[in-house]
């Protein structure tokens, strides 16, 4: 096996998997199950989707679960999104709080 090969797991790259070659079509972060982030792939002709999931292997999967494993991502995204400006609404009103103290 070639180690020193490096690739680039990014969408529009080709990546070889095995031995298919396959293009990456998009990148899903990890979802928290101790399972590092996926890759949805689709062959160079475009007729089959893929999702990988480093060091676990390829698995042929259909459009219809492809669509459910991006708004799924694009859920968990906006989940974490408004965790993020909730945090950061009480963030700002502890340091309103703070400032009263020291005027």
């Amino acid at each position: 096996m070639n180690t020193k090969t490096r690739q680039a797991w990014i969408p529009g790259q080709t990546v070889k998997v095995g031995f298919l070659s396959l293009v990456v079509k998009a990148q899903l972060a990890a979802t928290g199950d101790g399972l590092p982030g996926a890759f949805i792939l689709t062959n160079a002709a475009g007729t089959q989707l893929y999702r990988s999931i480093p060091f676990n292997g390829v698995e042929k999967i259909s459009a219809i679960e492809a669509t459910a494993l991006l708004a799924a991502q694009e859920e968990a995204a906006a989940r974490a999104t408004f965790r993020a400006l909730q945090k950061a609404k009480a963030d700002a009103l502890r340091a309103a709080e703070i400032s009263t103290l020291f005027a």
